[in-house]
């Protein structure tokens, strides 16, 4: 008997109660969802808590946050990822503290990609990965331009870390803004994770 009340509360939840409450941190919107992959949706509910956290005690943007931790990590399946919760890349040349090392795709100004090996950062959580990666911005001189700006747009953000040479590939900027939109983040990340 028991079996057959499971059957029927699943039955009666619907598909759309079962995929939202598969992402509870996420705002829910059937019609947006069902164009979004779940590797995307997955990634964005499990690290949203840890990206938020992170972004609210430095002051960052999280959406521009998971932006860029989605990039560098492919939402999370990198093995840099899988195996270091390394979200950005982050290197680690003098393996100065816990390391992973690997060859990788790595882009070089006027050769474009190439192999390379690479010791990157080892972190003992996503949410040690994302406040290193705000805190690795801050040392460099070019991020202090976001402080001149009075209320800096996602856009404006994104400007200063490309300018920054955080990243060597040139479709950087216009990477974060695709993934931003195509992914509808300004609803999917709600008020409360701001």
């Amino acid at each position: 008997m028991r079996s057959i009340s499971l059957f029927l509360l699943f039955v009666g939840m619907g598909t759309g109660a079962l995929a939202q409450s598969a992402y509870p941190n996420l705002r829910y919107d059937a019609e947006l969802w069902k164009d979004i992959p779940p590797v995307v949706l997955t990634y964005l509910n499990e690290n949203l808590p840890a990206a938020s956290a992170a972004a609210r005690q430095m002051n960052f943007p999280v959406d521009l946050l998971l932006c860029v931790a989605a990039l560098e990590s492919g939402w999370g399946r990198s093995e840099l990822t899988l195996m270091a919760n390394n979200h950005f890349g982050i290197k680690n040349p003098y393996e100065d503290g816990p390391s992973y090392c690997m060859m990788h795709m790595d882009y070089v100004e006027g050769k474009g990609r190439v192999m390379a090996y690479t010791c990157f950062k080892s972190y003992d959580s996503a949410y040690e990965s994302f406040l290193d990666y705000i805190e690795h911005l801050q040392v460099r001189a070019c991020y202090l331009d976001i402080m001149t700006y009075d209320q800096p747009s996602f856009d404006d953000w994104v400007e200063v870390i490309a300018g920054c040479g955080y990243a060597t590939d040139p479709q950087y900027a216009a990477k974060l803004r695709r993934i931003r939109a195509q992914y509808h983040f300004d609803f999917l990340i709600g008020e409360a994770w701001r």
